[in-house]
């Protein structure tokens, strides 16, 4: 990884595996519910089209789905033999001055995911889902880990520059990684990371010039705070000698807590960006990745954070896609700001697709 423009941390740009990614601030992947059946709705491709720019170093399609029967619900992404519109909305991307990324995740639940923000049911939760990470055969792992490898591929040879392995938020693999819910005791274990492994690997044999982001839930709410430090100082050891270029934090499981993963307004602007400082300072030759209630880029204090930690934005990018740009040249006051109306999280509120009143209500000025 080269660092560039290190002198003005707003703009600091990245060299990683020949790709330019002309800013430290991306879109985070969300997952929009703009698909049906797999193929995306003409909503889908404006939403992206907008919040691509060169103020946007990686523009992530979100939770994309290995195979149809590993969706997190019906409106979620998946790839089929229409390939066409996954090549235009790469193109479109690209040519509004982001790079392209993409975050391939499986669901394997028997689990219906909760609408609610908060479980009050966490130990049965818990007991399904290691039940079930118990029961599934060796061959089902294994078949995962292969549709992750191939539709890793398949991006790529679509034009995504960037996958994203989805490793937080109780996906399956977040399950496989968390010590409090993977309790197998063979090959794939919560500690011998076979199975991740196995996928990157898998990817790199094909595609060596790909850049690959695992992202992961720092704190999943399980345990208490200090023991899941604890257990991801451990996780984050093995995982910088994986040939990975990028770490993602993020935080909490949608079945559990998702005010975790959609931070309260009042825990403060960034309030989970202390977990992830220490390790960018400590391995500067991966990218570190910061995502939580960023809403001004001058209260993140640039200029005291490691040039390589960048930073998700969702919700601002969500309520004004020209937020990164407005922020840089230093007209935060045209800024149509996130309110919280948290239509952005639409399945917790019944909907079935992405929406956000602060957005339509400003679009026209946007």
């Amino acid at each position: 990884m080269r660092i560039n423009n290190i002198k003005n941390p707003k703009k600091i740009m990245y060299e990683i595996k020949g790709a330019n990614i002309p800013s430290r601030f991306f879109f985070a992947p969300i997952n929009t519910g703009l698909s049906e059946n797999g193929i995306l709705k003409e909503e889908f491709f404006d939403f992206y089209k907008e919040r691509s720019h060169n103020s946007i170093g990686i523009n992530y399609v979100g939770n994309v789905a290995i195979d149809p029967e590993y969706v997190t619900n019906s409106n979620t992404a998946y790839f089929t033999d229409e390939t066409n519109q996954w090549e235009k909305l790469v193109k479109s991307i690209s040519n509004c001055g982001s790079v392209p990324g993409i975050q391939i995740a499986c669901r394997n639940s028997s689990l219906i995911p909760i609408r609610k923000m908060i479980n009050n049911n966490v130990e049965d939760y818990l007991n399904t889902v290691r039940k079930d990470l118990i029961n599934i055969p060796k061959e089902g792992i294994q078949d995962i880990i292969n549709k992750f490898i191939d539709t890793s591929i398949k991006a790529s040879d679509l034009g995504f520059n960037v996958v994203q392995i989805h490793a937080a938020h109780g996906y399956f693999l977040s399950q496989l990684i968390s010590k409090s819910l993977n309790l197998r005791e063979d090959e794939y274990n919560a500690s011998d990371l076979i199975f991740l492994k196995e996928i990157i690997n898998g990817i790199r044999d094909k595609k060596p010039n790909l850049i690959i982001d695992l992202r992961i839930s720092f704190l999943e709410g399980i345990t208490n705070e200090m023991q899941e430090k604890k257990d991801k100082e451990v996780l984050i050891k093995k995982l910088i000698d994986l040939d990975i270029d990028i770490i993602s934090f993020s935080n909490g499981i949608y079945d559990i807590n998702k005010q975790l993963i959609y931070p309260l307004e009042q825990w403060g602007h960034a309030c989970f960006i202390k977990n992830i400082i220490g390790y960018a300072k400590k391995y500067p030759n991966i990218l570190w990745n910061y995502a939580g209630n960023i809403w001004g880029l001058e209260e993140l204090e640039l200029e005291k954070l490691p040039n390589n930690l960048s930073f998700s934005l969702g919700r601002s990018l969500i309520a004004d896609p020209l937020f990164v740009e407005k922020s840089i040249n230093n007209k935060t006051h045209l800024i149509n700001k996130c309110e919280y109306k948290n239509k952005c999280h639409y399945y917790s509120l019944n909907l079935s697709h992405i929406g956000c009143p602060i957005y339509e209500l400003n679009k026209n000025s946007i």
